[in-house]
């Protein structure tokens, strides 16, 4: 009986010592000149700011300083990453106003801050980790080729040269052979001694640079946003809904119920004619409350949405608005999506039909779907006067409403005269 192994993948050739030990020698003996001119600009650029910020000018100052403490932060994590030590992207909040107000929300931001103070931390980590990499280089190439370039040198001056001071402590000991010893010694320590000094880099970048907690952060008040931003949607929807009940079919369902009385009382006077013409008003009364209830339909999630999908409630929902809709998409029939996803694109895409037909003029509709790279893009554009705007606790404000919930985003395109396109992305992946 024969056994077989499988073949083991070979392990992935590491950069040898040598390059790896030139590589952190040379980011070592940069980093200096890099950190005096993050250190002078961020020390004048700050102090700047603090001395100008009660005429308000200090504010933009600072904004800048820090956008260039941001540029030197982006430069070592690339030094980082060369030398084998990445410490992520930077994770910054995102300014949501401009002018001034902009510039205070930049000035808020823990990330930029934590940029500024590697820029001046840098400079005395630099200083020391640059001499000892000059001091261990010189000492290792000095000792090891004195032997080669001291018999070169005039007469007199052989005891001038070299690594000076061990020839006091071993007089007997040629000049020659002490500096060969020491450069050794140098030579062997070096690959560690490199090591130590960018691990104190390292482990400087990885406090002040990393992003993984900022990052984290950042996602969990955008969570926190989105939730918000859906439950008050959710909200507004289901008052608008109470509203939209109680001012139509609930009225209308009353007034059918007085009608139906009346005819009851008609016919029992034998007054045909009468009870006739109530009857008919009380069917007219029950088609418009259908209308009405259909048309509220549109904000709850239909049973063809859930059964056959969102590609299927979208040409219902096409068939159903009062302006002439046609639907285009490359999904075919039955593709399921996430249901959160397909409920949010389907609630967008009704209420935007629904202002299509109430606001819009509009004598025609396309809607249009396409997923592309794990992204649900679902448009909907008319022809009508445009000019659309996001007002709070208007139908546009809702559909941006409605999208933050999962993650995605809403851009509304109006001009005035020229129809409105209003496009949803929504991450599916």
């Amino acid at each position: 009986m024969t056994t077989s192994t499988a073949a083991q993948p070979a392990a992935p050739t590491s950069p040898g010592v040598l390059r790896d030990t030139l590589a952190r020698s040379r980011y070592l003996l940069t980093s200096l000149p890099l950190a005096l001119g993050s250190f002078t600009v961020l020390v004048t650029g700050l102090s700047l700011s603090a001395a100008l910020v009660v005429l308000v000018a200090g504010i933009p100052l600072a904004a800048a300083t820090l956008d260039v403490a941001g540029w030197f932060a982006a430069a070592e994590r690339r030094r980082l990453e060369v030398i084998g030590h990445p410490v992520g992207r930077p994770a910054y909040r995102q300014a949501r106003n401009q002018g001034l107000v902009g510039y205070v929300d930049r000035l808020r931001d823990p990330a930029r801050w934590a940029e500024a103070a590697h820029g001046l931390v840098q400079m005395p980590v630099s200083v020391v980790t640059w001499s000892v990499a000059c001091i261990w280089w010189s000492g290792a190439v000095v000792g090891l080729t004195s032997w080669i370039w001291t018999p070169l040198l005039p007469e007199g001056t052989h005891g001038e040269v070299g690594i000076t001071g061990l020839d006091m402590v071993f007089p007997d000991v040629p000049r020659v052979v002490l500096d060969l010893a020491v450069g050794l010694i140098f030579a062997a320590t070096l690959v560690p001694v490199m090591r130590g000094c960018t691990a104190a880099h390292t482990a400087l970048g990885e406090a002040l640079l990393s992003s993984d907690s900022a990052l984290l952060r950042q996602q969990v008040e955008h969570l926190s946003h989105s939730r918000a931003q859906a439950a008050h949607a959710e909200a507004q929807s289901l008052r608008r809904l109470e509203r939209d009940l109680h001012d139509g079919p609930q009225q209308r369902l009353i007034r059918l119920g007085m009608d139906l009385s009346t005819a009851e009382r008609r016919l029992s006077a034998d007054d045909v004619d009468e009870a006739r013409v109530v009857i008919a008003e009380a069917r007219r009364q029950t088609d418009e409350a259908l209308a009405e209830l259909r048309a509220l339909s549109r904000g709850i999630a239909p049973p063809v949405l859930a059964d056959r999908g969102l590609v299927a409630a979208l040409v219902a929902a096409a068939a159903t608005c009062t302006v002439p809709t046609a639907l285009h998409t490359d999904v075919a029939e039955g593709v399921r999506l996430p249901p959160a996803v397909e409920n949010a694109a389907y609630f967008v895409a009704c209420e935007a039909l629904a202002n299509v037909a109430k606001h819009a003029g509009a004598t025609r509709a396309d809607v249009t779907l396409v997923v592309d790279g794990g992204v649900v893009r679902l448009t909907v554009a008319d022809d009508g006067r445009g000019g659309a705007q996001v007002l709070p606790g208007h139908g546009l404000a809702g559909l941006q409403d409605r999208a933050a919930g999962v993650d995605g985003t809403v851009e509304i395109t109006s001009g005035a005269g020229q129809g409105t396109m209003v496009t949803v992305r929504i991450p599916c992946a």
